[in-house]
C-alpha cells in the first residue's frame, strides 16, 4: 500500500508536465493531452527559451523542483517501509526520481511541450535535498539507537 501514495504522485507530475497547456491546467483547471508521434528530440537542448522574469516560468520551475523533492522522499519512505535499510531506500528513492525525471521531461516532447535538460537539473536539485535530508535524519535515528542502547 505504500506505493500506491508514490504512484499517485507519479500520476500528479506526469499531468502537470504533459498536458498541453500548464498555463490552461493552471487557470481554468484544463487537461489535456495531444500526442506528436515524432518530435524533435534535440529540443532537450535547448537554452534559449529560459524567461526569467515571467512568473509562470518560474512557478514552473519550482514545481519542478518541488515535485521530484516530494517524489524521492515519498519513494524513500516507501522504500523503508519495506525493510530497507535507510543507504539502500535513499539509492532506490533517488534512482527511481531521477528516472522518472527523465522519463517526464522525453515525455513531454511527445506531448508537445518543452522538454528541457535544464530541467532535469532542477528535477535533481530537489531529489538531491530530499536525499540530503533523509540522509541526515537516518544519521540522527541511527545516533539515538547507539544512545539507547549503550
Amino acid at each position: 500500500m505504500r506505493i500506491a501514495i508514490p504512484l499517485l504522485w507519479c500520476a500528479v507530475l506526469f499531468v502537470c508536465t504533459c498536458t498541453m497547456s500548464f498555463k490552461l491546467l493552471l487557470q481554468h483547471f484544463v487537461i489535456e493531452f495531444h500526442w506528436d508521434a515524432d518530435p524533435n528530440l534535440s529540443d532537450l537542448f535547448r537554452m534559449n527559451d529560459v524567461w526569467l522574469t515571467s512568473k509562470l516560468y518560474l512557478l514552473q520551475k519550482i514545481g519542478h523542483f518541488s515535485g521530484f523533492f516530494i517524489l524521492t522522499l515519498l519513494l524513500i519512505s516507501a522504500a523503508r517501509h519495506a525493510r530497507s535499510n535507510p543507504l539502500t531506500a535513499i539509492r532506490k528513492g533517488v534512482m527511481l526520481a531521477a528516472g522518472y525525471a527523465v522519463l517526464t521531461e522525453v515525455l513531454q516532447l511527445y506531448f508537445g511541450r518543452d522538454g528541457r535538460i535544464i530541467d532535469m537539473f532542477i528535477d535533481g536539485a530537489g531529489i538531491a535535498l530530499a536525499a540530503r535530508i533523509a540522509y541526515r535524519a537516518s544519521r540522527g535515528q541511527q545516533a539515538k539507537s547507539r544512545q539507547l542502547r549503550a
